[in-house]
């Protein structure tokens, strides 16, 4: 099974070539579209994808990820085996958020004789064999590009870490994990009170609250609104938070 992850948008051609050319080269390929709709050269936004959906898919699962701002210029092609599943797609930091779950990694050496779609010419032909069972063009290597997140910690009544997301709701995501918030009832951020409920609807319209969610990660909402402009936050904002 290969996924197909990219910022390339729905209005082009470019996926459904990257498909053939997997299609071409292993007839047999399940092909599963994660998202296209990627922010525009965002590499954060690619990380927590594919940090997202790891456990969901079988284990043996080829993730095709193709955000990718340096297309064309000296950044490698990368392969990254991971305790579940196999990452392929530019060496940008789209490991970052999954960086201890790679086991090995390998360089591509597949060359292209275009240089403006890398998704194309060498990421889904090499996905494509490496669904197949091939290996070739892949060179063994030690490290990978990663950028830089707050770790996430509590201290006495102090919570610290890193807005990693904000979804298409407003949602604003943290990198704070779910059991550092265990029994705490209500968190000051920015100046602003906001209480735990269990879901989004446990909220009165309007009302900024904290939740847990579905990646057991601190998450702010506002019921139908827009958490993100009510605390005036952006991904890659260091965040530190009061337990009330």
């Amino acid at each position: 099974m290969i996924t197909i992850t990219t910022d390339f948008g729905y209005e082009d051609h470019y996926v459904g070539v990257m498909k053939g050319v997997i299609k071409k080269i292993n007839s047999e390929a399940e092909i599963v579209d994660i998202t296209h709709g990627i922010r525009r050269h965002d590499i954060h936004h690619a990380a927590y994808v594919l940090r997202c959906i790891l456990d969901y898919f079988p284990e043996d699962t080829v993730h095709l990820f193709v955000v990718d701002p340096g297309v064309g210029t000296g950044r490698r092609g990368i392969v990254a085996e991971l305790d579940r599943g196999i990452y392929v797609g530019p060496d940008n930091g789209i490991l970052t958020l999954v960086k201890n779950r790679v086991s090995k990694l390998y360089e591509i050496k597949k060359e292209a004789n275009m240089h403006t779609f890398h998704g194309r010419d060498i990421f889904a032909p090499i996905a494509a064999q490496i669904d197949a069972g091939s290996r070739d063009e892949l060179v063994e290597i030690d490290d990978f590009k990663k950028f830089e997140v707050q770790d996430s910690m509590r201290v006495g009544d102090t919570l610290v870490g890193e807005i990693i997301h904000v979804d298409h709701f407003g949602n604003v995501i943290t990198n704070i994990n779910g059991e550092l918030v265990k029994n705490v009832d209500e968190l000051l951020i920015n100046g602003l009170h906001t209480k735990f409920v269990k879901s989004y609807g446990y909220a009165k319209e309007g009302e900024l609250v904290a939740l847990v969610n579905s990646e057991n990660l601190l998450e702010f909402a506002v019921n139908k609104g827009d958490a993100s402009k009510n605390l005036n936050v952006k991904v890659g904002d260091k965040i530190k938070l009061i337990i009330r």
